[in-house]
């Protein structure tokens, strides 16, 4: 009888050991950046919408709590993602509109190719990025990444105007028409490939159009006064 229980308590130990051994082959330290980098990968292919902690402890191997310790809800995991995105996208910007003089066509149009480049790259990551509004309260770093590239942008366009000797105060209207041509193609890509195919190459000949038609029809309206 006792050595029945002896046993009983010996394999309960070792099935709790190995249970331990499994859900600690992550190294110290290193749980949060697993658990990004398992998020990202299942956004790539499924989107964010079914994403949650809970799962994602199963399939890293890990304790329920575990993702807790380092993400109350599953928006703040949705966060890190966004600024992971937001990084990328600004600094994906830069890399563009550097290649040419500030204010010129060339600038402006390799600022909207920018976000091809991205798009491709990242593809369903943009949902997470720009589904949600991402303010200070939320994540200060996520809305501090969001505004570098909202600020990148602007001046691009601002630079754009001055250099043709356009009204200012066609800024407004010309960001919201290039954005609206971005972020429509980017949607339709990445939600309805059937009506635009999500390749860099179609991607870019449409903003190129799009851009193109767009530039010239400010073009002709009456250039600023200058005083």
């Amino acid at each position: 009888m006792v050595s029945g229980l002896i046993f009983v308590i010996l394999a309960i130990g070792i099935w709790v050991w190995s249970k331990h051994m499994q859900t600690s082959s992550i190294p110290r330290g290193h749980l949060k950046a697993a658990i990004v980098e398992h998020a990202m990968s299942y956004v790539q292919k499924h989107g964010y919408r079914d994403l949650n902690l809970d799962t994602i402890s199963r399939e890293l191997n890990v304790s329920h709590g575990a993702p807790y310790r380092h993400f109350k809800t599953k928006t703040d995991l949705l966060a890190n993602l966004a600024l992971d995105g937001f990084t990328d996208l600004a600094d994906t910007q830069e890399a563009f509109i550097d290649r040419y003089e500030p204010g010129s066509r060339e600038q402006l149009v390799a600022l909207s190719e920018a976000y091809v480049d991205f798009l491709a790259r990242r593809q369903r990551l943009y949902d997470v990025m720009w589904d949600f509004t991402w303010t200070p309260d939320i994540n200060p770093q996520t809305a501090q990444a969001a505004r570098r590239t909202f600020i990148l942008f602007t001046e691009t366009v601002r630079a754009y105007i001055d250099n043709q000797g356009l009204d200012a105060q066609m800024q407004d209207e010309m960001q919201m028409a290039i954005w609206s041509l971005l972020h429509g193609l980017a949607v339709l890509a990445l939600h309805k490939p059937e009506i635009v195919k999500p390749t860099p190459e179609r991607l870019n000949m449409l903003v190129n159009s799009g851009m193109r038609a767009l530039l010239d029809g400010y073009a002709v309206q009456q250039p600023r006064a200058v005083h």
